[in-house]
């Protein structure tokens, strides 16, 4: 896809067209659209131009060089591309090296006054760009690699091939670990091919960490009872994936509950018995078979994996004390008798040598019983409003010397759009404050809680954690918003699909959270009317619709425009789509309203076609048809999007949520039906018996 889309965008400007505009285009500004931002750059005068025949040497013998080498290389479909091992020279070519493998590349770093210092960060790289040539040099491949990744930003077309905009970089990360976290047990679970495509992306923003959350996924041998039909992640499969992973120096990171959220595991009888309450979702620390279970679990889960970490949870133990362990409580208290089963788990075979993290939201009410803490243990301060300050969740950990990760959100169950309103905002101040406080790393997540939501949908959050993971301090929202469309989508003719998503996420500032509830509601039922009601009084329906079809229209028409991660842009055009169709509901059912009151006063007697019956019920012409044809082309739509994601199981619960719209817009057809019986004998049903019992507002 990447090959394509490279082709088209070279036969448009070759063809004349304005795409990229005069020279570098995008490329053009005093502030590169890079994402993530050096730590240290400067502009050059003089970019390299080796138009259509390029050369790329690797100085080094590590065959990792090579493969970040073709991360570039792929990207470069109209031009004669070579690749070979070569220690000396570097004019007119690419050089990939590390530090004593080129001397001509160290000592013209060294003349640009670069330098990786007595003790390189094992990510930091050196970039210098001018007329004579590339040169990337970095102490690790892990360097080489993210110099690569940041390289790829700086390549334009030209009439002849390609140029490389002139830099110097020298380049760290600001934060050591930046990982990305998938929820794989609400629904949405991943093919593996979809799973590497996000590893693929993530590496290019220098996300170094993917974590899978998961309950009950993980195949288990010793306790298959537990594992889902359609949905365990085998060992074989796990092997594989962080295999390929780690050529793209992302690890893979496990992450299985062990107190709270195994509501999937205590619902089999023979484990209910371990829960705080039979069949909950808490296993009860009373329970020694507890303990053996989480053993045994975790004894075939971290064998799959090649990490240092393990994620063991331990979060939202709402039921704990209200069962088996209420006396223990009551003699201790809540923290005391979670910190307990804490170090138990911390202590358990299993785990023997690994680094522990755990959600670590006991800081914020119990921050005095946090020197009991197991000595393994990172917390993971996790928070996803959009406050000012996260001082809260950190301080009492870095008054203790306790290490720690962040964990914003780059988007969770519940809206029919991310609202980065909030997101961003989260993300960014988290991350800033993780900083402050010496948190070790950054876990940005995603939760999928009503198993509806599309990854595809979310990179704009995703992308955005990465840079301010990778950047110093607080990260601008406005730049990478500047920066975002030539970053990811390789778009230099404008700020298109930044806009659209900025404006799709406005709706939710605008009229407030736009959720699943609101997607799939039904205005014509009892359940449906404050509903209806309020979107009617609020009167911003049809300025919703005009957003929403705006960004649509932006994303549509700017695909042309597009040479990177295309496949990425039909989940916008669905969201843009769904939230359009939560407003055009609205007015429909509100103009149905008024078609039928003007069909009771009968306003069309004396005409040849009874228009208020027309536009009320014709099949392919009336609004009730629109609102039957637009909801089965979302469900196609979602479904076709699901399948290219995720494994077949849960879709069926979602595809339900459609089927009870569809079923109802033909119950209305019903009622309606029923009511011009009625009429016939000379009365109309009651409103409320034909389905309007909201409010008819005309006020939009």
């Amino acid at each position: 896809m990447k090959r394509i889309f490279l082709s088209l965008i070279f036969a448009s400007f070759i063809g004349g067209g304005a795409l990229f505009g005069q020279g570098r285009g995008a490329l053009g500004g005093d502030r590169l659209p890079l994402v993530p931002y050096p730590k240290e750059i400067k502009l050059g005068a003089q970019d390299y131009m080796p138009g259509s025949r390029i050369v790329v040497k690797v100085s080094s013998d590590d065959e990792a060089d090579l493969f970040a080498a073709s991360t570039l290389t792929e990207e470069l479909a109209q031009a004669e591309v070579s690749v070979k091992k070569s220690r000396s020279g570097i004019r007119d070519a690419i050089t990939l090296t590390r530090p004593g493998c080129n001397k001509a590349a160290d000592r013209r770093l060294e003349e640009a006054g670069l330098s990786l210092g007595s003790t390189p960060d094992p990510e930091g790289y050196l970039l210098l760009v001018d007329d004579e040539g590339v040169i990337v040099s970095a102490a690790t491949a892990a360097g080489v690699f993210y110099g690569v990744q940041t390289l790829r930003q700086l390549v334009y077309p030209t009439e002849e091939g390609y140029a490389v905009r002139a830099v110097a970089i020298n380049d760290a990360p600001a934060m050591r670990y930046r990982w990305q976290q998938d929820d794989w047990s609400r629904g949405p679970i991943p093919t593996l091919e979809y799973a590497k495509k996000q590893i693929r992306i993530l590496s290019e923003y220098k996300i170094n960490g993917y974590s899978i959350y998961a309950e009950n996924l993980y195949e288990s041998k010793l306790h298959p009872v537990i594992n889902p039909y359609g949905g365990t992640l085998t060992a074989e499969e796990m092997h594989e994936l962080v295999d390929y992973a780690a050529r793209y120096h992302v690890e893979i990171i496990p992450q299985q509950q062990t107190f709270g959220h195994l509501h999937y595991v205590l619902r089999q009888e023979r484990y209910a018995s371990l829960g705080e309450l039979h069949g909950s979702q808490v296993l009860s620390p009373t329970e020694s078979g507890s303990y053996d279970f989480v053993n045994d679990y975790l004894g075939e889960i971290v064998p799959m994996f090649t990490s240092e970490f393990i994620h063991i949870g331990c979060d939202e133990t709402f039921e704990l004390g209200r069962g088996k362990s209420k006396q223990a409580v009551a003699d201790q208290s809540h923290a005391d008798v979670y910190l307990n089963h804490l170090n138990r788990v911390a202590e358990l075979p299993a785990l023997a040598g690994k680094k522990l993290l755990f959600w670590g939201e006991i800081a914020v009410k119990n921050p005095d019983k946090l020197d009991r803490l197991p000595k393994q243990a990172i917390a993971v301060a996790w928070d996803y409003l959009p406050r000012d300050s996260y001082e809260i969740f950190l301080k009492p950990y870095a008054e203790r010397n306790i290490p720690t990760f962040v964990a914003p959100s780059a988007f969770y169950g519940g809206r029919v759009f991310p609202d980065y309103l909030a997101h961003m905002k989260n993300i960014r101040n988290f991350v800033r404050d993780g900083q402050k406080f010496g948190s070790m790393g950054m876990l940005n997540t995603s939760w999928d809680d009503l198993g509806e939501d599309l990854f595809d949908m979310g990179w704009y959050g995703v992308v955005y954690a990465a840079a301010c993971a990778w950047q110093q301090g607080e990260s601008d929202m406005d730049q990478y918003r500047n920066a975002f469309d030539w970053a990811f989508y390789r778009n230099a003719e404008n700020h298109a699909y930044a806009d659209g998503i900025n404006l799709l996420a406005d709706v939710h500032g605008k009229v407030g959270a736009v959720n699943f509830e609101m997607a799939y509601s039904l205005p014509f039922t009892r359940a449906g009317v404050s509903l209806q009601n309020h979107l009617q009084r609020m009167g911003v329906s049809r300025e919703m619709r005009l957003w929403c079809e705006d960004a649509y229209t932006r994303f549509s028409q700017n695909r042309p425009h597009v040479a990177l991660h295309d496949s990425t842009i039909d989940a916008l055009l669905f969201a843009a789509r769904r939230l359009d169709f939560v407003f055009h509901k609205s007015i429909l059912a509100t103009e149905m309203s008024d078609l039928y009151d003007s069909f009771v006063r009968n306003d069309d007697a004396g005409y040849e076609v009874n228009t208020a019956l027309y536009g009320l019920i014709m099949p392919y012409a009336s609004r009730l048809g629109s609102l039957r044809d637009m909801t089965k082309e979302l469900k196609l739509f979602h479904q076709n999007l699901r399948q290219q994601e995720n494994r077949p199981i849960h879709w069926d619960v979602v595809s339900i949520r459609y089927d009870r719209m569809l079923l109802e817009w033909e119950r209305e057809y019903d009622r309606i039906q029923l009511d011009l019986q009625q009429a016939g004998s000379g009365t109309h049903l009651p409103r409320e018996k034909v389905g309007f019992r909201f409010d008819s507002l005309n006020n939009e």
